[in-house]
């Protein structure tokens, strides 16, 4: 096997991307196109030959290109198709096979098989991360989703970042879209949140936003300090809008990221459940987006009502999840306050350097009896969490 100048991988998602077009299922802007790969690619939806081969933030990223390997597969395709890993040790044995593997085809040089298993063997991947009881969460990193308190926004925002920063809050994700956040600008919002100690490092927008207006959404995000903006899908979505949603991110992605912002996608359910031979939108969104470029912020409550488990996503797909929406699953599928639910946040924040997590936000979609109330509820019971 040699490297494609074009992989076959990269053409056919560039296929699918106008195809959606075409048929009308997206408004997302068009990519050139090269002629279409003649291989029939067996690794359909895997991961981008774009990036590199990534098995977490920091040591866990090699920095070598995630090579075509042949009939539309890539090095992280031949790696991960096993994930996840039972353990370390047979993460690091798989990835030294196949890196050897690759290194006598032709695919690596030496020096890229050794930066490859040098990563694997860097990666928290595959490694226990056991719940001890003996830490706390760090509050500094968790933020409340204001889409929780959208009410209260909307009629006294001043009001309202005063009563959260009171219960202890010291980040908060604004939603809305660019220019547009409960009736204000991110501008006119940051000297609320700046005067009683809020940070706002993400903020909610829309996909038309990002295709129609980013130079405003880069103004707002630097207007408030945001570190990052995010988007979410449609319940709409077929695999090749998922494909083509997962190449705009990447070229989104590149201009926000020349400005200090990272791009982020939410999920809801329906991204799980739309699939393809086991291959679901959320997988093809998390493969066939850049690393360096793009990050999820993974809602564990969407993700647990169709049946994934957070832990298992961060084992799946290590140091993707710089974001999460921290929601809890009642027992008859409803909202509950964070730690009054089902899910098990001690073990997610157990694994959350797995994950890659940042920022945690907290969030309640229906929430009772008023917003500010659940959120600093929520705020509470994780000041109180062991994990």
């Amino acid at each position: 096997m040699v490297r494609s100048s074009i992989p076959a991988s990269t053409t056919k998602r560039r296929s699918r991307w106008l195809a959606a077009a075409a048929a009308g299922a997206l408004t997302l802007p068009l990519i050139p196109t090269s002629a279409s790969a003649a291989e029939a690619d067996e690794c359909t939806y895997g991961y981008s030959a774009d990036s590199s081969v990534f098995f977490g933030t920091g040591s866990g990223a090699s920095g070598v290109p995630n090579y075509d390997t042949g009939n539309g597969c890539t090095v992280m395709d031949e790696i991960m198709g096993d994930a996840p890993f039972a353990s370390h040790g047979q993460f690091v044995s798989k990835v030294a096979v196949t890196a050897s593997s690759l290194a006598r085809a032709g695919v690596l040089t030496e020096a890229e098989r050794s930066a490859v298993v040098s990563a694997a063997a860097g990666s928290e991947l595959g490694r226990p991360h056991p719940v001890t009881g003996t830490r706390s969460v760090d509050l500094s990193r968790i933020g409340l989703v204001a889409f929780t308190t959208r009410t209260q926004m909307t009629a006294d925002a001043e009001g309202t970042l005063a009563a959260l920063a009171k219960c202890g809050f010291q980040n908060a994700e604004f939603s809305g879209s660019a220019g547009n956040f409960y009736g204000r600008t991110a501008a006119e919002l940051q000297p609320l949140s700046d005067a009683v100690g809020i940070d706002v490092p993400s903020l909610g927008v829309s996909v038309s936003n990002l295709q129609n207006d980013l130079d405003l959404v880069i103004a707002e995000a630097k207007a408030i300090g945001a570190e990052y903006v995010r988007i979410s899908g449609s319940s709409r979505w077929t695999m090749a809008d998922y494909s083509a949603t997962a190449a705009f991110l990447n070229e989104v992605g590149a201009k926000l990221k020349a400005e200090g912002i990272t791009v982020a996608y939410h999920n809801h359910g329906y991204e799980f459940e739309t699939q393809e031979d086991g291959v679901t939108g959320y997988d093809v969104l998390v493969r066939e987006t850049d690393p360096e470029l793009v990050t999820m912020e993974l809602d564990v409550y969407w993700a647990a009502s169709v049946g994934h488990d957070a832990v298992q996503l961060f084992n799946t797909y290590p140091g993707r999840f710089e974001l999460l929406h921290l929601k809890d699953l009642a027992e008859d599928g409803s909202f509950a306050d964070v730690g009054e639910g089902t899910i098990d946040f001690a073990e997610i924040f157990a694994n959350a350097s797995l994950a890659g997590v940042e920022y945690g936000f907290t969030e309640h979609d229906r929430p009772t009896p008023d917003g500010i109330t659940s959120a600093c509820n929520s705020l509470g019971n994780l000041s109180e969490l062991r994990y």
